[in-house]
């Protein structure tokens, strides 16, 4: 029985209600062959782009019990999904928010096949956030979780008929959890970490022989955001 981390799982929940996907940076394949264990996919793709890992999620679907089911390529982003798979959502998780962007730029003609996407950012969400808008997806859904240490920012989103317009706030923290009815322990728990980190920063720019004005600026606005972000949620925070 695969069992997965804390960060898998939430990505995993975010994968319904989508029945065919590709997990794009599968490494072992857990999430896929988790997937299909429980009965929550029928198929998946498993992409890598690195001959160690794609050998590794290559033999642990080829000791499973799903190897008709999950099939192993060895290619570049998006471009492991082919056509004729009828793949409805494709994840991307666990790397930088960046690298994400620019997988989801590579693969214009391969998004045009799909339904959904499942992304979790490990930095910068604001700018995949940004990038969904900007190519006319909704984000739909999101959680913040706390695993090993660190915080986990995910998102589901599905193809809108036109530009999406985030305000600054909402690319921040993500315009689902910013109206949820239970924001999770964890959101209120990372956005006070990094509230607090930043005033720390604030301060201590202030107190330099030349203060940096421009810098200064930058982070009182983003301690404003944090905080409204804050205060627009504490109404809601699930403990």
């Amino acid at each position: 029985m695969v069992k997965l981390s804390k960060r898998l799982q939430a990505v995993a929940d975010l994968t319904a209600p989508w029945r065919r996907i590709a997990d794009i940076g599968s490494d072992h394949a857990h999430l896929p062959l988790y997937l299909r264990e429980q009965n929550k996919i029928e198929f998946a793709v498993c992409g890598e782009v690195i001959p160690g890992p794609y050998e590794i999620a290559a033999e642990h679907v080829k000791n499973s019990a799903y190897a008709n089911n999950l099939i192993v390529r060895l290619a570049d982003g998006l471009q492991a999904i082919q056509q004729a798979d009828q793949v409805d959502c494709a994840v991307i998780a666990g790397m930088g928010g960046m690298l994400i962007t620019q997988i989801l730029d590579s693969g214009l003609k391969e998004l045009t096949w799909l339904k959904g996407l499942v992304l979790q950012p490990n930095q910068n969400a604001d700018a995949v956030r940004q990038w969904l808008a900007e190519h006319s997806w909704q984000i739909t859904a999101e959680n913040l979780v706390f695993d090993e240490g660190h915080y986990y920012q995910m998102m589901a989103a599905v193809p809108a008929p036109v530009k999406q317009i985030y305000s600054p706030l909402q690319l921040l923290m993500g315009p689902t959890m910013l109206t949820a009815q239970n924001v999770p322990v964890a959101f209120t728990s990372y956005w006070q970490f990094k509230l607090t980190q930043k005033q720390g920063i604030l301060a201590q720019l202030k107190t330099a022989a030349e203060p940096p004005v421009a810098k200064i600026s930058k982070m009182t606005a983003e301690i404003a955001l944090i905080e409204e972000g804050l205060n627009a949620t504490n109404r809601s925070t699930n403990y």
